[in-house]
């Protein structure tokens, strides 16, 4: 009988760090675009590094980095390349000879500054989730936020000098209502975050000292939502499309045009995003309040997903799909080119 037991735990215990584990995602992960603009580096679930000469679209060189690629960011003079893979572990690679600098553990769901050479990535935990923050050059810490509860998602600001974090909520304390039958569309997705009986954390804090600018409980949540920092106001971009922007005094919930958000891709200077999912997807300019869609044509065989994006200075943007290919997509919402990579 004890023996049952303490395989029951053991159980528990590994379901609960599988969920922390970020899941691949079946293809290529995401894409980074260098200053310069002139090379791409894409990566997903097989491992390896692509550098691609953005001119031709073509793969210059394969690194195998050995684990699931997640996300990648340049730091601001293109010399590193900072990786986050599927287990939340940070690797700097110089990008002169694609070695790795530095690794460091306990810090996903990075959130990137890279024109203050800043990356911020946390460790969560029902008791104390703790933000780390790193020199994207280097890799080595500049400090930390210790957060009484389980962090959700975080986000820097363009300038680095904001962090906001979602947090899980109190449970127990709201009452779920039913949501109508006659409520259709953003109306029933609107009733149900209001109505669920969950609420999210949501706090702000000044950096680089540290200090809490804010904190309230807001109704709105989702599992991992991506996260856009401005001065007046936060998205939260969720899978569901359901997605929220939190100004000081109020919370709107919108939908981008696209379908689901299988990927999410926010401009380092935080004026725009891409958000894409079965073939389609949307752009976004948050400074023109525009939405522009897109579709990729259609591949034979089990249907293509977009799940990374990556934005070049000038606007435009790069998304890597299931299928291994990267897609360009003009500062107008215009597909320019698709191309394999293998």
């Amino acid at each position: 009988m004890k023996k049952l037991s303490f395989l029951i735990i053991l159980l528990i215990l590994i379901s609960a760090v599988s969920i922390e584990a970020a899941s691949p995602k079946g293809g290529l992960g995401d894409v980074a675009v260098s200053p310069d603009g002139k090379t791409l580096v894409v990566g997903g679930d097989n491992r390896v590094l692509y550098v691609m000469e953005e001119a031709t679209m073509t793969v210059q060189k394969r690194i195998w980095l050995k684990t699931n690629i997640y996300e990648m960011e340049f730091n601001k003079d293109g010399s590193v390349l900072v990786v986050e893979d599927t287990s939340g572990i940070l690797y700097f690679i110089n990008t002169q000879n694609w070695e790795v600098l530095n690794q460091v553990r306990n810090a996903g769901s990075m959130s990137a500054a890279p024109a203050i050479d800043l990356v911020a990535g946390f460790r969560p935990s029902y008791k104390k989730s703790i933000i780390k923050f790193f020199s994207m050059t280097d890799g080595s810490q500049k400090g930390q936020i210790e957060f009484p509860g389980k962090v959700i998602s975080i986000g820097l600001n363009a300038k680095g000098t904001k962090l906001v974090v979602l947090a899980k909520g109190p449970t127990g304390k709201e009452e779920k209502k039913r949501t109508p039958k006659d409520l259709k569309g953003m109306d029933k997705a609107i009733f149900k975050q209001k109505n669920d009986g969950r609420v999210s954390i949501f706090a702000e804090f000044e950096l680089p000292s540290g200090k809490k600018i804010q904190e309230k409980i807001i109704f709105y949540t989702d599992s991992r939502p991506s996260m856009i920092v401005r001065d007046e106001a936060t998205y939260l971009i969720a899978y569901s499309n359901v997605n929220a922007k939190i100004t000081n005094d109020q919370i709107t919930l919108f939908k981008a045009k696209s379908s689901y958000n299988y990927g999410v891709g926010i401009s380092p200077d935080r004026t725009s995003y891409l958000v894409g999912g079965l073939r389609d997807g949307t752009t976004v300019s948050i400074t023109n309040d525009t939405m522009i869609t897109y579709k990729v044509g259609r591949l034979p065989g089990w249907p293509e997903y977009f799940k990374g994006f990556g934005f070049a200075k000038d606007g435009t943007g790069y998304g890597v799909t299931t299928s291994y290919r990267v897609v360009k997509i003009s500062k107008t919402g215009q597909v320019e080119s698709a191309v394999p990579v293998y």
